[in-house]
């Protein structure tokens, strides 16, 4: 090949070099513009069994995203009981850093390092969102002798081993805390009070319509049906005011005389190590999802209050919960 031909190929693939590296280039830029997206199924990981409210939070979640089609791939929910929130912290950080993987927790993420139960806490996971509060319902069987919340501090005052609680969280959880409060607020040692855990709102519901404890402590979301259906008597709120809507008859503590203001919430979280770009995908379908429709009408059926804080927001405001989550259950005679 002459002096000519040699340089003509030159050229030729050097074109070509430089046609294959800007597609390279533009390759790269796309898939930086467009960020981490999920290329197989996500799981939604509720910590409790089918029925409590965390799983109607799960569920929620999973059915807006995909009815709104947030997410390219499938949604699932997956129940994972046990240890209050610790199996499905541990089940997701199983996929270290994979952000196909999420977990609805509530306060135990926080209270179980705080009473012992577990060393896993908020340090363990990535904070993605805040989703909601929900008030803590007090119930009785409707068939039973109880009538009122003061019935129940009678029954507390005279002998608190005697009255048996069931609560949906493990030691220090949500409802064990809204019932220690109680107890103390009345006078009464909390560690004295029989506790019966469960690992949903709604097994606790069904012991206590079964006659099996004296009352329940649980979110509101999962009494509401029971009260409608005649089974059981909502008595009391640990709220400053009384709530709105389907509990707006439900007196709070504080009009039994009992001063008492607790209330619980639900957050989403993933496996440790998560990517900026793992965060920020679910960052952008968290803040669609719950300015939906479909969310707001959920809000609304479960007597949640909306309170969505971001990922940033969310590691924030997890901080400033064990600080009082630490202080509280120390007071209450359950940190270790």
């Amino acid at each position: 090949m002459g002096k000519t031909g040699s340089t003509r190929f030159n050229r030729h693939s050097a074109a070509l070099f430089s046609c294959v590296v800007l597609l390279a280039i533009n390759s790269i830029t796309v898939r930086a513009a467009d960020g981490w997206q999920p290329h197989r199924p996500v799981e939604i990981v509720v910590p409790s069994a089918p029925g409590g409210g965390l799983d109607l939070v799960g569920r929620t979640l999973q059915s807006v995203i995909q009815q709104d089609k947030l997410s390219s791939k499938p949604v699932t929910v997956i129940n994972r009981p046990g240890g209050g929130g610790t199996v499905g912290i541990a089940y997701i950080n199983s996929h270290p850093g994979d952000g196909h993987y999420v977990s609805v927790q509530a306060l135990p993420l926080i209270t179980n390092r705080i009473t012992g139960i577990s060393t896993v806490g908020v340090d363990d996971v990535t904070p993605l969102a805040v989703f909601v509060t929900e008030p803590v319902v007090f119930a009785v069987a409707a068939s039973g002798p109880i009538r009122t919340g003061k019935d129940l501090i009678e029954m507390l005052q005279k002998n608190p081993s005697a009255v048996s609680m069931a609560v949906s969280s493990s030691p220090g959880g949500q409802s064990h805390d809204a019932a220690a409060l109680v107890l103390k607020a009345a006078g009464q040692d909390p560690k004295k009070l029989k506790i019966v855990f469960f690992d949903s709102g709604g097994e606790a519901v069904t012991s206590l319509m079964g006659g099996h404890v004296t009352a329940s402590a649980t979110p509101a979301g999962v009494v509401l049906g029971p009260s409608q259906a005649g089974r059981v008597r909502m008595i009391g709120i640990p709220s400053d005011s009384r709530q709105a809507g389907d509990l707006a008859t439900v007196p709070t503590w504080k009009e039994q005389g009992v001063n008492v203001d607790f209330s619980t919430w639900r957050v989403l979280v993933g496996p440790k190590n998560m990517t900026p770009d793992e965060i920020a995908w679910w960052d952008n379908v968290l803040k669609k999802a719950t300015s939906s429709p479909e969310w707001s009408a959920a809000v609304k059926r479960n007597l949640w209050t909306a309170d969505y804080k971001n990922s940033a927001e969310t590691k924030v405001f997890l901080n400033g919960e064990q600080k009082r989550l630490t202080s509280l259950l120390t007071d209450l005679g359950l940190a270790k």
